[in-house]
């Protein structure tokens, strides 16, 4: 509980330094990077347990990681649009 809480209060620093200027854009309301560390910090508070049990799986088990993410991949991939199209590389006959 502790590392959860360290590293959400961690992001919420950063996300705050990022609103007032601190990181690479001038401060806004709409500043993207405390935009950016602020959903971080609620990803690390809100998906605490995922992340620690990934670990612990890995460290005892040592098993593929993608197996338990893989439902959420499928059930994402599977919404209304999908994975964006690739692009195919560009040949000499293509430009």
């Amino acid at each position: 509980m502790a590392g959860r809480i360290v590293a959400t209060a961690l992001l919420i620093l950063l996300a705050i330094g990022g609103f007032f200027g601190a990181g690479p854009t001038p401060a806004s309301p709409l500043n993207p990077s405390g935009i950016l560390f602020l959903v971080l910090s609620g990803v690390v508070w809100f998906a605490w347990e995922l992340v620690s049990e990934s670990f612990a799986a890995a460290r005892d088990g040592g098993d593929i990681q993608i197996i338990r993410l893989a439902p959420l991949l499928i059930v994402r991939s599977m919404r209304i649009g999908g994975f964006p199209p690739r692009e195919p590389p560009l040949t000499p006959d293509r430009r």
